[in-house]
């Protein structure tokens, strides 16, 4: 009988031991699961900004080039100005912002707003208002990316791996051929100063934000900045089509999305990028922003679809995907 006994309780020792083992293999198993949609959703989270980005600075060409039918280009260039700084303005007292106090911040929030403003997109206007095409715009204003990298790995010590100066070229690669088929027919010589001009000053006022305007209240840093820029252009405006606007839809609304959209929007986007990227990480999104541009404006603006924009779209993704992608953790 004892060892019956003994037997019996042996087996269903053997039984709990099994038991516990499957509970525990099971409860590996639901672990492993329930991170796995944590991960992606962390993916999806780190990847937002920079998709928003993309999605409005595309927009910004597709809508100008539709508001500049109703208006000069400076016009519209100075509204989008000064409406964007009225309601930055106004967000920026209502939810009392800091504004700065000592007499070197308010020179650097002037100079980048003239310089990442009023020179960047006055250049981007008044080139495709002496007839350069969006396409060859877009290609030259994406350039940027290459511009600030060769700029910040020696000014900020940026160090970029391999694979991200190879992201760098296949993403210029990509602008290329999503654009290549507008970079025939006859120039404007002074529009295309224009745009160079602009990049220039996107290279310059990006890496001179990136410096000196990291811990700058948003909301208060983004309103001096703008309006600096509508004081610079307003003089511009004047002897080039002037300040009025016909009061339609069709010249209200493209004054209302440029504003708030892809002057507030989008700068905003961009100073996060900086502050959470290197200079030429954050901006190598501009990549994108030609092909998606060409893409969006097949049912915006009637244009046929190119096979280079399809191109261009598969090599500036994986360019951005190479400069953007964090480094492995260590191994502990």
């Amino acid at each position: 009988m004892r060892i019956l006994a003994a037997l019996t309780a042996a087996r269903a020792g053997s039984a709990e031991v099994s038991t516990g083992h499957r509970g525990r293999s099971s409860d590996v198993r639901d672990s492993a699961a329930g991170r796995l949609p944590a991960k992606v959703n962390a993916l999806l989270l780190a990847a937002l900004p920079g998709a928003l980005f993309i999605a409005i600075w595309s927009s910004g060409y597709l809508v100008g080039k539709i508001g500049m039918r109703e208006m000069s280009a400076l016009t519209l260039l100075w509204w989008r100005f000064l409406v964007a700084a009225v309601v930055m303005g106004a967000v920026a007292i209502a939810t009392r912002a800091r504004w700065p106090r000592r007499p070197m911040a308010w020179i650097h929030l002037i100079v980048t707003g003239f310089v990442l403003h009023a020179v960047q997109f006055g250049g981007i206007y008044i080139g495709l208002g002496m007839g350069v095409s969006a396409g060859l715009a877009s290609l030259i204003a994406s350039a940027g990316p290459l511009v600030i990298a060769a700029i910040a790995v020696p000014a900020f010590g940026e160090l970029l791996r391999k694979r991200q100066w190879v992201g760098l070229l296949l993403g210029l690669l990509g602008v290329a051929a999503a654009v290549g088929s507008e970079l025939g027919g006859g120039v404007s010589v002074a529009g295309l100063f224009a745009l160079l001009v602009s990049l220039a000053a996107f290279a310059g006022g990006t890496l001179y934000q990136k410096r000196f305007g990291a811990v700058m209240d948003l909301r208060s840093g983004l309103t001096v900045q703008l309006v600096v820029a509508t004081a610079a252009i307003t003089p511009l405006a004047l002897g080039h089509g002037g300040l009025s606007i016909p009061l339609t839809f069709s010249a209200v609304w493209p004054i209302v999305w440029a504003s708030l959209v892809s002057s507030i929007g989008g700068l905003v986007l961009l100073f996060v990028l900086l502050r959470r990227r290197g200079g030429g990480a954050a901006t190598s999104y501009l990549f994108l922003v030609p092909p998606v541009t060409a893409l969006a404006a097949i049912p915006l603006l009637g244009q046929p679809l190119e096979v280079g924009a399809m191109i261009g779209t598969v090599l500036a993704a994986v360019g951005v995907a190479l400069v953007t992608r964090s480094a492995p953790a260590p191994a502990e």
